[in-house]
């Protein structure tokens, strides 16, 4: 008996936690601690960071920042939710406005919102660049990448270097332009990181930007079906009905096959040629079907893998088939 009141006082207990831990938590009339910027808060750096203690009970922030002012905005910086308390935004000079909000499944706070405004300068020292592309975690199958970032007022040039995987310098240039293109003799994975400068400062880098060049080719994938051969005769009779199977043998980075079909084993003559992300297709299914069923000749099929940035595989051995 004792031993069954205690079951049930630990089943009890159990059931009023999971109880608390579903009850979301009321924060509609909670406010928002915020260390940083301050209201009004001037300064001629650009590299802003947004930061605030956590609020109990909170799951996401809805950070917004506008010029000049919520009450007559000209342009909306941005407008975004996270789950973190601090946020980087380099801005360029002018007056701006900024508002935050906490978020639970309950509802949410009340905005409250801070004016300041970064003044224009000619010293560089406390600017960082502004980079538009690559962004971190870029991927691409292209060798030539095409590097872009905002100017900077009073910058007179800019120092931009790239980086392989262990940090080696491939490249360090100065150019007055804010694009520079630049081809890589390899693949593999690469960041840059960019400062500008002018007669009488140097501002400080960016926060290196990685990505990488991808330019290996999937495997080809591998034809399944039909497997029903003609030994004496090299091929498999079909009907519009009948299934065309593969294995994507280049998985997970073959992203969607080309089914390749032709009136020749060459495949100079292609009269059907279907993307497709499935691991099938019936004949007839295929573009331009009309060709091959109206037709009593052989026909053969092939696969080409296609990743994600679109490196295509060598084709896959062809196999054979005739209407019947």
């Amino acid at each position: 008996m004792k031993n069954l009141i205690c079951l049930s006082l630990v089943v009890f207990a159990l059931l009023i936690s999971c109880t608390k831990d579903l009850v979301v938590k009321d924060i509609k009339n909670k406010s928002i601690a915020i260390n940083a910027p301050s209201d009004n808060f001037n300064t001629t750096g650009n590299s802003i960071t947004f930061w605030w203690e956590p609020l109990e009970g909170a799951e996401k922030y809805n950070l917004q920042i506008v010029k000049p002012n919520f009450n007559s905005i000209t342009q909306l910086v941005l407008d975004t939710e996270i789950v973190s308390n601090k946020f980087n935004k380099t801005l360029l000079p002018g007056v701006y406005q900024w508002r935050i909000k906490a978020i639970n499944g309950g509802g949410s706070t009340a905005f409250q919102t801070f004016s300041f405004k970064i003044d224009t300068t000619s010293n560089l020292t406390n600017q960082i660049v502004s980079t538009i592309a690559p962004s971190t975690g870029f991927l691409t199958g292209n060798s030539k990448i095409a590097f872009s970032w905002n100017s900077l007022n009073s910058a007179l040039q800019y120092q931009l270097v790239l980086l392989n995987a262990s940090n080696g310098i491939i490249k360090d240039t100065t150019t007055s332009n804010t694009t520079y293109t630049y081809t890589f003799p390899a693949q593999g994975a690469f960041s840059w990181k960019l400062r500008a400068l002018n007669n009488t400062s140097i501002s400080q880098y960016n926060a290196s930007q990685t990505f990488t060049i991808d330019l290996t080719p999937p495997a080809p994938s591998t034809p399944t079906a039909p497997t029903a051969f003609f030994p004496a005769h090299g091929f498999t009779s079909a009907t519009p009905t009948t299934v065309l199977g593969w294995i994507r043998t280049g998985a997970p980075d073959a992203r969607y096959d080309s089914i390749i079909v032709a009136v020749d084993s060459t495949f100079l003559n292609v009269i059907s040629s279907t993307r497709t992300y499935q691991l099938n297709t019936t004949i007839g299914a295929l573009n331009n079907s009309s060709a091959i069923i109206s037709n009593s000749n052989y026909y053969f099929w092939r696969i080409i893998s296609v990743d994600s940035v679109r490196n295509k595989s060598v084709p896959s051995p062809f196999r054979k088939f005739k209407m019947l």
